[in-house]
């Protein structure tokens, strides 16, 4: 039967297959590069480089758009969006990013739509507001819209491609209910992302106020107070039966704190060199992008025997320092500003271990001073931490949805 796995208990109907070809009309689109946008202006634009990068499958043009096109002569050249107007992005560079697509609502009718984008307009009222949003990034749709896909480095889909989506849909009221449903998430993911964001914001207030104190510390060269061990490559021993947790680049976040992706690791002769013991520290010595959000992000140990440390990564074992107030300090802002003006490199950018051991470190005179930072910092990160899982769990939670409320 064409139902959802997931379903409303008051809906019991069949979905009813529709062909887009008759539903969708399509506009013709901009093809203005960033460059013939501004930020302020009268008429705005609808990038597909920020369907990919910054929007969910809801836009409000109100609040959302904020890109312009610099000449007013083209105000009226182009169809301007409606409300509940669906906008593909019609190339993508990467396998996960074709098709994707956005709704925009609030419209004000001073929005066109930009380059490598594709305008459908529902004229006969066959989808309830929103619906089409989630619905055509389902996975269910997704999947077929990589199918469709053509290209090689960068992928693209037509017109064509769209009206060839095996497309099947409820009643308009079980449809408002999927949609109000999802928003109604998406809010609280909105909320939540905001709440991390101030928690970040007020602890980069807390780090420089007090380690830009000058007073409660004396200086220590960052070699005395650490012993060391880079790491080496051990790809080739992660496996899905692996016993202990792997620190790659991909688990490091911007705050010193943990990423479970999943990934595990054996252990064996090569990899047990690696292995780390409780209260060591690993410093990321790269970074994937010129931005430097990770690098010489440091994660503290909780456990013996439990996590194993690879490539770009240097153990540090503390000597002449608290690993609790170590870790607060290294993974303070005045210490990462630091970091990144030591590294090199173009689009992934490193830094050489040697020279972060010419660096200083602000040691306490104080044990109660210690004491106080650690308290103090660490309750923010746990809070932080705290907050995190309550975004994943929502997150989760929407994922779940998307793969279960649609045919």
């Amino acid at each position: 039967m064409n139902v959802p796995k997931l379903r409303f208990k008051e809906f019991n109907d069949e979905w009813q297959s529709i062909n887009l070809a008759d539903i969708f009309q399509y506009f013709g689109t901009n093809s203005f590069s960033r460059e013939q946008l501004s930020e302020s202006g009268i008429l705005k634009n609808l990038h597909y480089g920020d369907i990919h990068k910054k929007y969910n499958s809801i836009v409000n043009e109100n609040d959302e758009i904020t890109s312009y096109v610099k000449d007013i002569n083209y105000v009226n050249k182009y169809e301007l969006l409606k409300n509940n107007d669906l906008i593909f992005a019609d190339a993508s560079e990467d396998y996960e990013g074709i098709g994707k697509a956005v709704e925009v609502v609030n419209v004000n009718n001073n929005t066109i739509s930009g380059l490598h984008t594709i305008l459908a307009r529902d004229n006969l009222n066959v989808f309830a507001p929103m619906f089409k949003g989630y619905y055509f990034n389902s996975p269910i749709v997704h999947n077929q819209i990589r199918v469709l896909a053509n290209g090689f480095k960068v992928y693209g889909i037509s017109k064509d491609s769209i009206n060839k989506l095996n497309i099947k849909v409820p009643s308009i009221n079980e449809q408002s209910k999927i949609a109000n449903t999802l928003y109604l998430l998406d809010k609280k993911i909105e909320l939540q992302s905001k709440k991390i964001e101030d928690l970040k914001l007020f602890k980069k207030g807390l780090d420089q106020s007090i380690f830009n104190n000058k007073t409660l510390f004396k200086q220590e060269l960052f070699k005395n107070l650490f012993d060391s061990d880079g790491g080496t490559a051990l790809e080739k021993y992660i496996s899905k039966d692996g016993t202990h947790k792997i620190i790659s680049i991909g688990n490091y976040s911007t705050n010193g704190l943990y990423i479970d992706n999943g990934q595990r690791i054996t252990l064996n002769d090569k990899t047990k060199t690696k292995l780390l013991d409780k209260d060591n520290l690993v410093m990321i010595l790269n970074d994937k992008t010129t931005s430097g959000d990770i690098i010489g992000s440091t994660i503290l140990i909780d456990k013996d025997n439990h996590y194993i440390y690879n490539q770009r990564s240097q153990k540090l074992i503390c000597k002449n320092i608290d690993p609790k107030y170590a870790w607060s300090f290294l993974n303070s802002n005045t210490f990462r500003k630091r970091i990144f003006q030591l590294s090199q490199g173009g689009t992934q950018i490193y830094v050489n271990f040697p020279t972060i051991e010419k660096e200083t470190i602000n040691i306490p005179k104080d044990e109660n001073i210690s004491n106080l930072i650690i308290n103090s910092i660490f309750s923010i990160y746990k809070k932080i931490e705290l907050e995190n899982n309550k975004l994943d769990k929502l997150q989760q939670l929407k994922k779940g949805l998307m793969q279960s409320v649609f045919v």
